[in-house]
């Protein structure tokens, strides 16, 4: 084989190669890109809303290490509460206590809680430093309701 024969075998199918390149990036679709006011997330899922809680339902919490949280006019249908508290503490941490209420009577629930850690009986409370944060989400045959709520104990 003569030396141009073998110039032909390589720059042959490497010119094939690029022309199909070529042409799959001037025939392939142009997506425009979204603007963030289309997104409602980075992750493009919807962001739900749950409607706000009835004002005259009244929640309180009573106690500074072991408390408890009382909550009386609760919407009728209710069958739980699901609770988040968080808080600074006087070490500088954010701390938190969760959980869920069974609502077993029809418009009063409380629920017994630690602002602290307990492990073999001994118990290390927190020095809350301000307020408490809370949010509550009552569930039950209405679907979802919500209310956010400070704490000063």
């Amino acid at each position: 084989m003569n030396n141009l024969n073998k110039k032909y075998i390589i720059i042959g199918p490497l010119l094939v190669i690029v022309l199909a390149i070529s042409a799959w990036f001037f025939t392939r679709p142009v997506t425009q890109p979204k603007s963030n006011t289309e997104n409602a997330s980075v992750f493009e899922e919807p962001v739900e809303e749950i409607p706000a809680l009835d004002n005259n339902v009244e929640i309180l919490i009573k106690g500074k290490t072991d408390a408890e949280i009382s909550v009386s006019n609760i919407p009728k249908n209710t069958r739980t509460i699901t609770y988040e508290l968080s808080y600074n503490t006087k070490s500088g941490s954010v701390e938190g206590v969760f959980g869920i209420i069974d609502v077993l009577e029809a418009d009063k629930a409380s629920e017994k809680i630690t602002f602290g850690t307990c492990s073999s009986g001994v118990c290390r409370y927190h020095q809350i430093d301000g307020s408490i944060k809370g949010v509550f989400i009552f569930e039950g045959e209405y679907g979802e309701k919500m209310r956010e709520q400070e704490f000063n104990l």
